[in-house]
């Protein structure tokens, strides 16, 4: 399998090229990553659904906000900065004295979670309908070798977003992820709605629960787009694997009415994330519900991250199925969409499933 293995920022369109069949290529990556955190470096590493190439790419620092090409974090919460790792030289940087997330301390109890569940119900009731994520952190103890668990994830995933990455203000995280956010490509602008959860081997139509939660995705991002001057095209529904779970997946697409700016786009993905496939809906009463139950910072869990080159060309992704790595412990996050039809039981074991993604490609160095 080969891949592009871009080692230097300033050649990111000519780096050499190596195998996953040759072991030299999982070394290879694992030494880079390494190296950046060595030398305190800002990093990135991807790969896209369906292809063979990994970039991996390094910088002194980031620069706040989208605009500037370079690979894109966005936190989960919509008031926090969104930073750029920039593929070249910029400067001035952002100044950090710091992670600016608190990493959870310690795993979300089972009786947490129900007490979360039944909260979100009550708050529903208020209104008759919506959703709300319900988001677990497992907190385990042990030191992750990065380079070698994303090799792992990308044996495993091909058709997700493989990704990882690293900056003084995020601390460093790794996941795969099912869900395109936004792409722009020279066909135009697509996303899709990504909602409801089943393991793989389920038989049978969808359930109610399910298709009411994907039906209120397909809703959100569509309003979205249109009040952003975009005529969204549905494409089908079909099941989509995700590792142990599918999901039903609805492709959708369209082209703005003008060009998108830097400001135009960003005010799209402000309206887009966090989804209610992330956060809920209604937006704002999810969120108020996620502060008052959830006792840990989600960080960049449920935001986004991805390459951009411009406002025409850029690929961004949810960040889920992830993990946040620190040197001798790391979180898991895990959730799921509750709403008046849910089952705190099988809640729960959805999101067990759910952190399979991570857990069967973690490699652990040693155990604290």
């Amino acid at each position: 399998m080969a891949i592009r293995f871009d080692k230097d920022t300033r050649r990111a369109t000519n780096g050499p090229m190596i195998f996953f069949s040759d072991p030299s290529a999982e070394i290879s990556l694992g030494d880079e990553i390494r190296g950046a955190i060595e030398y305190r470096l800002s990093f990135y590493a991807y790969r896209r659904p369906g292809d063979l190439m990994i970039t991996f790419g390094s910088s002194e620092g980031v620069v706040e906000g989208i605009g500037t090409p370079g690979f894109v974090i966005a936190p989960f919460l919509p008031n926090l900065p969104w930073l750029t790792i920039p593929y070249k030289p910029v400067k001035p940087f952002l100044n950090s004295n710091g992670n600016g997330y608190v990493s959870p301390v310690r795993s979300t109890t089972p009786s947490e979670h129900l007490a979360e569940i039944e909260g979100i119900k009550e708050a529903l009731k208020t209104i008759g309908n919506g959703k709300v994520v319900a988001a677990r952190a497992c907190v385990e103890s042990g030191s992750v070798d990065v380079g070698s668990t994303f090799a792992e994830l990308a044996r495993r995933h091909p058709d997700a977003f493989v990704f990882c990455f690293s900056t003084p203000h995020t601390g460093c995280w790794i996941g795969a992820s099912p869900e395109l956010l936004l792409e722009s490509k020279a066909n135009g602008l697509s996303t899709m709605a990504l909602a409801g959860t089943r393991p793989t081997d389920s038989q049978g139509e969808w359930d109610t629960k399910n298709l009411e939660e994907q039906q209120m995705v397909t809703t959100f991002i569509s309003d979205a787009l249109i009040k952003n001057g975009i005529s969204p095209v549905l494409g089908d529904t079909v099941s989509r694997h995700a590792g142990k779970v599918e999901h039903l997946c609805t492709p959708i697409t369209g082209s703005p009415t003008n060009p998108l700016t830097p400001g135009t786009l960003a005010s799209l993905l402000h309206d887009l994330s966090p989804t209610p496939a992330m956060c809920g809906t209604p937006r704002n009463l999810a969120l108020n519900v996620i502060r008052n139950f959830e006792h840990f910072d989600r960080g960049c869990y449920g935001g986004f991250c991805g390459p951009y080159r411009s406002p025409s060309d850029f690929s961004l992704y949810v960040t889920l199925r992830c993990a946040l790595v620190e040197a001798d412990k790391y979180c898991i996050y895990t959730g799921g969409g509750i709403t008046l039809r849910s089952d705190p039981t099988s809640e729960w074991e959805e999101t067990e499933i759910k952190s399979t993604t991570m857990r069967d490609s973690m490699h652990i160095e040693t155990e604290c």
